[in-house]
């Protein structure tokens, strides 16, 4: 992830030029098979073109979906109710696959075969992330996955207990803006979750004044 000291997601009023190479090069470092996003970050990637599914009844199933593709890298969109629309299957050199839950529509499914684009569920209204990771290892032989945002999607990966590492490049700047994004979106109040830990892995000076952290999570002991 990419921050500011107050712990916000990139916005317009940082005013960095290039802002994306300071998240893309340091993660490109993180050898990963996939990397994986919420469908708000995503539409940046998909199709900006207007699609009108079908009205016609579809005979297809709600099962999973895997596409014969070359290649072996994937880009992973979480999706739920299925709003992301494509031209094709690919983002950059990274195959497409979506996560739904049985929400979606038929004919969102037939837009998704006619463009050759990988699915599978993982929930009939709430997803199951455990699941999710499951079927990307079994289905598509996934065995690391890189997950870049944004801070809901973070915020539910945390919840679940499913972060090993997390690596952050920490912007020299304050946002100050109440209510902007952060970059682990969970829970409204405290509740009974506990805040999860991280131990140090390495600190690097980048780009002047930057600085990338990296941390392996702390697990089965708590910390006072």
């Amino acid at each position: 992830m990419f921050g500011s000291v107050d712990g916000r997601i990139i916005q317009t009023i940082w005013g960095l030029k290039d802002h994306h190479k300071y998240f893309e090069e340091p993660a490109a470092k993180i050898k990963a098979d996939a990397w994986l996003v919420g469908r708000v970050t995503m539409q940046e990637f998909c199709s900006k073109k207007k699609f009108k599914l079908s009205g016609k009844k579809s005979t297809l199933s709600k099962r999973d979906f895997v596409a014969l593709q070359p290649v072996k890298k994937f880009a992973v969109v979480i999706d739920p109710k299925g709003k992301c629309f494509w031209d094709s299957n690919m983002v950059s050199s990274e195959h497409v696959i979506e996560v739904l839950t049985e929400q979606v529509s038929k004919p969102y499914l037939e837009h998704l075969r006619a463009k050759n684009v990988s699915y599978l569920f993982a929930g009939k209204k709430v997803l199951d992330l455990n699941l999710v990771l499951d079927k990307l290892n079994r289905l598509f032989g996934i065995k690391r996955v890189r997950i870049d945002g944004g801070g809901h999607v973070n915020g539910s990966f945390l919840k679940a207990g499913l972060i090993d590492e997390f690596s952050l490049v920490l912007a020299p700047l304050a946002d100050g803006t109440i209510g902007a994004p952060t970059v682990f979106e969970v829970d409204q109040g405290y509740g009974k979750r506990l805040a999860t830990h991280f131990n140090l892995l390495s600190a690097k000076r980048m780009y002047k004044d930057f600085l990338w952290i990296r941390y392996k999570t702390v697990r089965g002991k708590t910390i006072r």
